[in-house]
């Protein structure tokens, strides 16, 4: 059991579960299957559905909190362990959410922090410890509800993609990552990922580019992202500018309004 709270395990070769491992894989399926399940549910029971939205953040938050508190408890609890993450920031954002719903606010978590949250799970920078470990087994389950609580406010209609908020939501990340790239450089760290790139992430492909020039890997990996998230919506715009109909309709309207 000792080897559980062994936060100096990850130093060993091979001690780690290991990124896209069998295991890995399972516990991604598992999440998938999961959140269907959630989305669905909340799809059909609204009711009970909307308990499980106002859940998620206090789970999340005692899962932070907690994760902190047993970390001073060890006393390793340092400056690299601030919550300064963009999936850590987001713990509160939700708390916030959850308390005052804004539009802004919740087109921000689903324009960063849910995929910020999956492409955490998908690379997940915990993977050199064990899978039965206190860091590997709270940062899965920190990270799935992460992904949990957009979900669930996806299926009942409290958060809306939106792709019109989307300058909002790009000067909040903004007003957030600035500080922390400054407070990098003060304390050596790599919150948000903003000093240098993740080994074996898709912004590792940018590293050629040197620091800070990776950073501008984050744009086409973004752009990508919302590409998918704001897809329906794109479709929609590209077919009421291209429908022939609607062309035709503002004709005639144009012509039967000119002076004869």
């Amino acid at each position: 059991m000792n080897k559980f709270f062994d936060f100096a395990v990850n130093q060993q070769p091979g001690a780690g579960f290991g990124r896209f491992s069998r295991p890995h894989l399972l516990l991604l399926l598992a999440v998938l299957l999961l959140l269907w399940l959630a989305f669905f549910f909340c799809r059909k029971r609204p009711g009970p559905g909307r308990f499980l939205l106002r859940l998620s953040p206090w789970l999340l938050l005692l899962t932070e909190l907690g994760r902190a508190a047993l970390l001073l408890a060890l006393g390793l609890y340092d400056r690299g362990r601030l919550p300064l993450h963009l999936c850590t920031l987001s713990v509160y954002l939700y708390f916030i959410h959850m308390l005052r719903p804004g539009r802004t606010l919740g087109q921000f978590i689903y324009a960063f922090s849910l995929p910020g949250a999956a492409f955490a799970l998908l690379f997940p920078d915990w993977a050199d410890y064990p899978l039965w470990h206190f860091v590997s087994l709270s940062s899965f389950l920190l990270h799935f509800l992460l992904l949990l609580y957009p979900v669930t406010a996806l299926a009942l209609g409290d958060i809306r993609a939106d792709i019109r908020r989307l300058p909002g939501c790009a000067a909040l990340m903004l007003a957030l990552a600035l500080p922390v790239l400054a407070l990098n450089r003060l304390l050596g760290t790599n919150y948000m990922f903003l000093s240098w790139p993740p080994p074996g992430t898709p912004l590792d492909l940018f590293a050629p580019l040197g620091r800070p020039g990776y950073l501008l890997g984050f744009v086409p990996l973004v752009l990508a992202v919302w590409a998918l998230l704001y897809s329906g919506q794109l479709m929609h715009f590209r077919e009421k500018v291209q429908d022939p109909s609607d062309l035709e309709e503002n004709n005639g309207t144009n012509r039967g309004n000119a002076p004869s």
